[in-house]
Formats: structure tokens, sequence, C-alpha cells
């Protein structure tokens, strides 16, 4: 495990891992822990691992945004998707930018 880089949102401080292999988890490359406040990347292709780390950021954007439920039962709109988006695009680049800088890519 190779940490990354670390960031704040919302006064909590989450740090970024690349991880060999997330355990206990068979299919999923990424992992996101509310309460350990750590993001874990498995080590794949470059591509595959931004696609990962942004979807991870985009789980911690909403926990950390009052959108905690987890459970697959909330159910967004168009409209709530685009709002999302929108909100949540430059906290995420900034975060993806920082992951990169730190890599040295």
């Amino acid at each position: 495990m190779k940490e990354i880089c670390s960031f704040t949102i919302n006064n909590k401080v989450y740090t970024i891992y690349d991880v060999d292999k997330i355990t206990g988890l068979d299919s999923y490359v990424g992992r996101s822990d509310y309460c350990s406040t750590d993001i874990y990347i498995e080590y794949n292709t470059p591509e595959q691992m931004l696609l990962t780390l942004k979807h991870e950021l985009m789980h911690v954007w909403l926990y950390e945004n009052g959108h905690k439920n987890q459970d697959g039962q909330e159910i967004f709109d168009y409209e709530d998707l685009c709002e999302l988006t929108a909100l949540s695009n430059n906290s995420i680049n900034r975060i993806v930018n920082l992951y990169l800088e730190n890599k040295g890519v």
C-alpha cells in the first residue's frame, strides 16, 4: 500500500492509497471508507485507476454533502444528476490533479 496524497472535505482529511488488492472484496477496484477517511485504488492501468479514483471521489463527495444512503435506494432524476455533476466537478478535478502531481505524472 502506497500513500499518494491527502485532501480535506468538510473539515475531514481523506487519504488516497494505491494498493495491490482490496481485500475482502472480489470485484471492486476501489473503496472509500468514510469512518477511517481512506480511499483505496487498486493498481491497474493508469486510465482505469483514474476512472476508479473519480468514481470513489464521487462517493465521498456525495456522502460528505448529505447523500448518505449507500444501499442503492436513493433515486436521482436528470436535473439532480446535472446539479450534482456541476457542483462536484471542480472539487473532484482538484483532487485528481493533486493525486497525479503526487504520483509524478
